[in-house]
């Protein structure tokens, strides 16, 4: 053992505390975590906290410029081109039907992959990754109705606060996308 080494070793011998075992060490530090959590990126848009499958988030982007399509529906931003993927660029305070948010300096784009299709979510401000068990999650109330649950997967608890789990797949539903551009004179509510 090195002299310096020896030295510390010694001086936190002379303390008299008790020094724990490598044993000890590892047992305290360890943190057991069970198999059956799911991890969700939470995110705010205006004061409510949302969530989505960390499983389908490709990556966490500051906003970018996109091109406006004509004849879409005012969710729809326009498209955006992330390292020579071009994806549509969808505000998601106007698609879950809460308006539209001014998109601050906190404001954060969501590029996430359904189906091998890439597209890019707007939300107000990124909180953190939320691991959740099963068992904290509920089922949407039943009533809400279905037009109003249409995008809630599920219900999360996290430190007394609610966590409201959105179904990817009803967010990007293309076929509710390409409806609501192609009747005439059609107003997205």
């Amino acid at each position: 053992m090195p002299a310096d080494r020896k030295d510390v070793w010694s001086a936190l011998l002379s303390t008299g505390h008790e020094l724990a075992t490598d044993a000890e060490y590892e047992h305290g530090y360890r943190r057991e975590m069970r198999s059956d959590m799911r991890r969700y990126v939470r995110f705010n848009i205006g004061n409510e906290i949302y969530g989505l499958s960390i499983d389908n988030i490709v990556e966490i982007s500051k906003l970018f410029s996109t091109t406006l399509v004509p004849r879409t529906p005012p969710f729809l931003v326009g498209i955006g081109n992330v390292r020579g993927t071009v994806m549509p660029v969808i505000d998601l305070s106007a698609r879950l039907r809460l308006g539209v948010t001014e998109k601050g300096p906190d404001a954060r784009v969501l590029i996430v992959r359904q189906r091998d299709e890439t597209s890019a979510l707007t939300v107000d401000r990124v909180v953190d990754v939320l691991p959740l068990a099963p068992d904290s999650l509920e089922e949407t109330p039943g009533g809400l109705g279905a037009a109003k649950a249409e995008f809630i997967q599920a219900i999360g608890r996290h430190e007394g606060r609610l966590v409201i789990l959105l179904d990817l797949q009803s967010v990007l539903d293309i076929e509710h996308l390409i409806t609501a551009t192609t009747k005439r004179g059609a107003r997205y509510e």
